[in-house]
């Protein structure tokens, strides 16, 4: 019979959540760094408190104990530790570097040159991953992440990663050549733009931020349609279904077809609204990893020449 002390562990989820909690400092955000829904969080820190029998959150404030706080720290050296342990012990693919990127720009943007990336780095081998939520980088096996952040998203912004700033292209909106040449011939302002079908993307002020930025007051503003992300908003638009809004990096391709044009009100013009901006991002441990230095290097390049062509 085995002498030695079982281990008092509690759930391995329940310490996630709560590693999750204590770096993020609310349940939706730990919710969207674990990729989870925010009730699978709150379940799993009721649990842990349960079992320790201690209360780690006070939820008057949302902040986290005084033991919670010393907790909090312990496992997350704990699983930092292990994290580094198991990191050590998978095999590496040195010519690899994988990136998760917000699905709009993956598609409407970066597919059109991972071509022109393989040319000039024909030794590593780039895995674009879409991805519609800030990731778990051990978790989903990311070296670095390209993510739309609005500017309220850099009030939050995590410890332990850094970020450079790739572009912060204005908004406009879009919608097919027919609906367009319609809805122009019923705009006399901007604020006539809120009798229009405006198509948004699920969970997302875009719209709102578009029109205070005319100061038009969005306090009237009902979607005609909420279609998950830009990708499909745009799809939408191309359908004639609505009028979408767009930035240069998502729409670029549609204008150059005519399958998208951009929707004017005559006699007035449009403001350059900037809401956010399109953020390469990687753990403070990845920067300077010579693959990962080489597609930051092109990716930047690359931006910065695509702009430079699209200049009005």
């Amino acid at each position: 019979m085995s002498t030695k002390k079982r281990l008092l562990l509690p759930p391995f989820g329940a310490l996630r959540a709560f590693d999750a909690y204590g770096r993020t400092g609310g349940v939706r955000k730990a919710a969207e760094y674990l990729g989870v829904s925010h009730t699978i969080v709150g379940r799993h820190l009721r649990t842990l408190e349960d079992w320790v029998g201690v209360a780690l959150i006070d939820r008057a404030s949302g902040t986290l104990t005084q033991k919670g706080l010393s907790y909090h720290k312990d496992i997350t050296e704990a699983l930092d530790g292990l994290s580094r342990a198991t990191e050590r012990l998978r095999p590496r693919m040195e010519d690899s570097i994988r990136i998760g990127c917000v699905s709009g720009f993956a598609s409407l943007w970066l597919a059109g040159r991972v071509g022109a990336f393989r040319r000039s780095e024909p030794s590593i081998n780039l895995v674009v991953r879409p991805f519609d939520r800030f990731p778990d980088f051990d978790r989903d096996d990311l070296h670095a992440d390209i993510r739309y952040l609005r500017d309220q998203d850099l009030e939050s912004f995590p410890a332990g990663f850094k970020k450079v700033l790739l572009a912060r292209p204005a908004m406009f909106p879009v919608a097919s050549p027919v609906l367009a040449a319609e809805v122009e011939g019923r705009l006399r302002t901007i604020t006539d733009l809120l009798g229009e079908p405006l198509i948004e993307a699920e969970d997302s002020r875009e719209w709102h931020l578009f029109l205070a930025g005319h100061k038009v007051s969005p306090a009237s503003f009902v979607p005609f349609g909420r279609l998950g992300h830009a990708s499909i908003t745009l799809a939408a638009a191309r359908h004639g279904q609505g009028i979408s809004l767009a930035n240069i990096f998502l729409a670029s391709d549609d204008l150059q077809r005519g399958t998208l044009v951009r929707v004017t009100v005559p006699g007035q013009a449009f403001r350059r609204v900037f809401i956010g901006g399109y953020y390469l991002i990687a753990p403070e441990s990845n920067w300077n990893r010579p693959q990962f230095a080489r597609f930051r290097n092109w990716l930047t390049a690359e931006v910065a020449s695509f702009l430079a062509r699209e200049a009005p």
